[in-house]
């Protein structure tokens, strides 16, 4: 399903319309080139979950693990694998382990490089710039 976004409310407002259908133990996966909004997505969804720290895209970390105050949903697991060559990388600092687990999320920037840790119940969402400045097109597959 595409939306389109015209406002950081509005893709406020649709992070807060998707994390309702979120159990916990999902894998999301965020493809879309630089600045078309995958880290505001991020940050929205972290603090839609109730999460306290600041929310940045964790490119030199590979992975950062923040707690929640959701009730179902403890951990909010971010990954960036923009600069990776390999997704080895991510086996060795543990991210599987964080996979359908069910208390947790792992939400994945740049994902497309890392497909092959993908399972087929990965959520994609793809995020493209809109006609217009400031406009973006997220697309939930």
């Amino acid at each position: 399903m595409e939306h389109l976004v015209n406002s950081l409310e509005e893709t406020q407002n649709l992070v807060n319309s998707f994390i309702a259908g979120l159990k916990g133990g999902e894998v999301i996966s965020l493809i879309g080139d630089l600045g078309a909004g995958k880290t505001t997505f991020v940050q929205f969804l972290a603090s839609a979950l109730g999460v306290k720290e600041k929310v940045n895209s964790p490119t030199f970390v590979l992975m950062k693990v923040y707690n929640t105050s959701n009730d179902k949903i403890k951990n909010l697991v971010h990954v960036d694998a923009y600069r990776l060559n390999h997704s080895d990388e991510l086996k060795n600092i543990g991210l599987t382990e964080y996979f359908n687990k069910p208390d947790s999320i792992v939400v994945i920037e740049w994902a497309d490089k890392v497909k092959d840790l993908l399972s087929e119940n990965t959520l994609i969402i793809n995020f493209k710039e809109g006609a217009e400045d400031n406009q973006r097109v997220i697309e939930f597959s």
